[in-house]
């Protein structure tokens, strides 16, 4: 593999790196400034199989845990055999800590190689995401160390245009988020990447979107599904509703629930101290199986009944947003004991000015029913967009 690093002044480096590091005892975390150096840090260490601790620096709950506790004095550590110990996003509470053995991290990457490499020779991989979380690690680091013989191309934030110019030439694979798919797909250019290929992870992605992108380009899009806890699950071409296994991946459904067996899970995971993960591996994720794979229809507690029949939290968000002066939304559902129906949907939104209820049940009534579920409007100054294209409020 060849690392080429671009510098904000759009020089273009070749950077070497060397595997003559001594690996230390226990895990620890990696320090850096930018993408250069964390790279150049990480395949070091990767390599000389020391135990890496993987978090966002700028997350204050999980940065004050790693300063005030001493994760290699946790009762239990020496039972886990583990290489990386990555985070959850801690969108449902505080971050769940997920350990992945050597076997975890090769045996997926395997997979996905196989999985593009059937579709495209790659010559080139462009990477548009952070490096601190499982997918970004999995697919932008260790899959072009497993290809080898390819260019990856890292810089510190890519522009959706720059991004089009790496992405002529042929081979190319470009890793990214829906929040770059939804921009590119804006974009007023028009080029022709059928020798490219995208692959979206980490947050929905709307099928007219991919329609966009893959009509204006000639290209085509994979999405990948998963968690930090699982790692990948399955995978979806362009615009498909049904997701397939990923290889070695077996699929059931428990209680309506996504239920894993796979190579690909974490055996031991750090929430409230060690826990041993047992396989099959039950999500919150809703499903409908299909011949082919499944429908997601969304997370158990972002799932809203209306007039009968389940609807996504993000359906929704989709929807509100459409109202003109709405610029975000974030639905969740959750529960009021001392109401006298537990459940109610909170909305929050960014917007222009303030929207009356009953333009939003309108909205809603018009596309999905009557709504008889109560709901809340609350009003924040913004809800951000993480690195991962996920929607956050802090």
């Amino acid at each position: 593999m060849i690392f080429e690093y671009i510098h904000t002044d759009s020089r273009r480096e070749r950077v070497e790196i060397f595997s003559d590091e001594v690996a230390y005892d226990g895990f620890r975390n990696i320090e850096f400034s930018n993408k250069k150096e964390f790279i150049t840090k990480f395949i070091t260490r990767y390599k000389s199989d020391a135990k890496i601790v993987l978090f966002d620096k700028n997350h204050k709950q999980l940065r004050n845990f790693y300063e005030q506790n001493d994760l290699n004095s946790l009762e239990n550590i020496d039972k886990v055999e583990s290489k990386l110990l990555f985070f959850t996003s801690g969108s449902t509470g505080f971050p769940v800590g997920a350990f992945k053995s050597s076997l975890n991290l090769e045996s997926e990457v395997s997979v996905l190689a196989k999985l593009v490499s059937d579709m495209q020779e790659i010559r080139k991989v462009i990477v548009t995401v952070p490096f601190i979380h499982i997918y970004g690690v999995l697919a932008g680091l260790l899959l072009p160390l497993h290809l080898q013989n390819v260019r990856l191309v890292v810089k510190e934030d890519f522009l959706p245009y720059e991004i089009l110019e790496e992405a002529k030439e042929q081979g190319a694979l470009v890793i990214t988020t829906p929040v770059f798919i939804k921009a590119l797909a804006k974009l007023s250019e028009s080029y022709n990447l059928s020798n490219a290929l995208f692959i979206s992870s980490t947050g929905p992605l709307q099928a007219e979107d991919v329609r966009s992108l893959e009509k204006k380009y000639q290209t085509n899009v994979i999405q990948l599904f998963g968690s930090t806890e699982t790692g990948g699950i399955a995978y979806k071409l362009s615009d498909s509703q049904i997701w397939k296994a990923l290889q070695n991946v077996t699929i059931t459904k428990s209680d309506e629930k996504l239920s894993v067996t796979s190579p690909f899970i974490s055996n031991y995971i750090l929430d409230n101290g060690i826990k041993r993960v047992k396989q099959p591996f039950v999500t919150e994720d809703i499903i409908e199986t299909t011949q082919e794979g499944f429908k997601l229809l969304g997370r158990s507690n972002k799932i809203i009944k209306i007039a009968g029949k389940r609807i996504s939290a993000v359906a929704l968000e989709n929807l509100i947003e459409s109202i003109e002066g709405i610029d975000k939304a974030l639905v969740e559902l959750v529960y009021k004991k001392e109401l006298l129906r537990s459940e109610q949907i909170l909305i929050t939104l960014e917007a222009d000015k303030k929207i009356s209820k009953t333009t939003i049940k309108e909205k809603i009534n018009s596309c999905y029913g009557v709504l008889t579920i109560p709901f809340r409007v609350k009003y924040v100054d913004e809800i951000k967009i993480s690195s991962m294209g996920k929607k956050i409020l802090f």
